[in-house]
């Protein structure tokens, strides 16, 4: 059930290849599941660069295109809800019902911001002078990089 673990970056599967890293635990029974590679800074770089790459191609992608992309990637996951909650449960010592509930309420969460998307509507807001109209276009961002604490529910995703 648990398979080997890597970093995937721009597309490739990066294996331990003398990186450092860490057991993965299964903190009911001790039992080692994998060994999980740490990313180096050139690591980070790539992946970073990657993103921005991808980062790209998404922001040129429609907001419609982009929702239908979430929707799938939702389904993708209440199809693989059993395999999902199974290695959590592993990962992290929850019981079963609450890995599968929160699959489940993140598959949601993706619907949900998968709709929103779509209703990204821009403004027009008066200006200071006469005839003059600003106007407002929402529209993706910027990659960043960031760091997070390893316990991070995938339903606190969105927030």
């Amino acid at each position: 059930m648990y398979s080997d673990l890597a970093l995937y970056i721009d597309g490739k599967w990066l294996n331990g290849e003398g990186r450092k890293g860490e057991d993965v635990i299964n903190p009911a029974t001790g039992k080692i599941l994998a060994r999980l590679p740490h990313a180096s800074k050139a690591d980070l770089d790539a992946a970073l660069a990657a993103a921005e790459k991808g980062f790209a191609a998404w922001k040129a992608t429609s907001a419609y295109d982009r929702s239908k992309i979430m929707r799938k990637a939702a389904d993708l996951l209440r199809e693989r809800f059993d395999h999902v909650s199974k290695v959590m449960t592993q990962e992290q010592g929850k019981v079963y019902v609450e890995s599968r509930a929160e699959i489940l309420t993140s598959a949601d969460i993706i619907d949900w911001y998968a709709e929103e998307g779509r209703r990204t509507y821009g403004r027009v807001v008066p200006g200071r002078q006469k005839g003059v109209r600003q106007i407002v276009v929402q529209e993706p961002g910027r990659c960043r990089r960031g760091v997070h604490a390893m316990e991070f529910s995938d339903a606190d995703a969105g927030s």
